[in-house]
C-alpha cells in the first residue's frame, strides 16, 4: 500500500486516509438529508371559517350589495302574499347569557326561515337583475347554515323561537333588509362566540 504527500506540509497522508474520507462523506450527506427532511417550515393552522369574521364580512358586503340594488325598485320589488322573516333585533345581555346550543338554535332556526322566504321569492320574480341577487343570497345562506350546523347537531331548529320571533312582509327590499340585519346581528354574534371557535379548534 503506497503513500501520498500532501504538497506544502510535512504529514504523509496514507491510502487508509483517504478510504476513511470517502467513506465519511456519503454518510454525512445522507445525515444533513435526513435532517433537513425533518426540518419543515412551520405553518400557522388555518382558521376554522366560523372563527375568521372575514368569511362573514364577505356575506355581508353581497347582502348589503343585494339591499341596495331594492331601494329604488317598487313594483318589480313587490310580492304576491305574504313572507315570512326573522326579527332582527338583539338583547345584547339576553344573547350573553345564553349557552351556545340555545344561540346555535337561533341562529339556524333564523337562516332557515331566511331561507324559505328567499326561495319563495325565487320562484316569483321574473326580473333578471334580481334573480342574480336571490340565487346568490340563498347560496350564501345554505353557506352560512352549513357553517353553523359544523358547531352543533344537524338540523337542530327552535319552532317555539320561530313562532315567537317573525313577521310576514310583501316586498323583496325587507326580505334583503331582514337577510342583512340577521347577518350583522345574531350571525355575527355567534361568528364571535369564543366557546364556538374552541370547540372548532380542539
Amino acid at each position: 500500500m503506497g503513500n501520498r504527500i500532501v504538497r506544502g506540509g510535512s504529514r504523509i497522508v496514507t491510502e487508509e486516509d483517504y478510504e476513511v474520507l470517502e467513506m465519511r462523506v456519503p454518510g454525512l450527506f445522507a445525515l444533513l438529508v435526513m435532517l433537513l427532511g425533518y426540518i419543515k417550515p412551520t405553518k400557522s393552522t388555518p382558521l376554522h371559517p366560523m372563527c375568521d369574521i372575514r368569511v362573514l364580512d364577505k356575506y355581508i358586503r353581497e347582502a348589503k350589495d343585494a339591499a341596495d340594488s331594492t331601494k329604488q325598485c317598487e313594483e318589480v320589488c313587490t310580492l304576491p302574499g305574504n313572507f315570512t322573516l326573522p326579527k332582527t333585533n338583539v338583547n345584547y345581555r339576553e344573547w350573553e347569557t345564553k349557552d351556545s346550543r340555545t344561540k346555535a338554535e337561533e341562529v339556524q332556526t333564523g337562516l332557515k326561515v331566511l331561507a324559505a322566504a328567499v326561495q319563495k321569492a325565487q320562484n316569483v320574480t321574473v326580473n333578471s337583475n334580481m334573480q342574480y341577487l336571490i340565487e346568490r343570497s340563498y347560496s350564501n345562506i345554505r353557506s352560512l347554515t352549513q357553517m353553523v350546523r359544523s358547531f352543533s347537531a344537524p338540523d337542530t331548529l327552535n319552532w317555539e323561537w320561530e313562532l315567537q320571533t317573525t313577521f310576514n312582509t310583501r316586498t323583496l327590499r325587507t326580505v334583503f333588509q331582514a337577510y342583512l340585519n340577521f347577518l350583522q346581528g345574531k350571525v355575527r354574534l355567534f361568528f364571535l362566540d369564543t366557546e364556538a371557535c374552541n370547540l372548532a379548534t380542539s
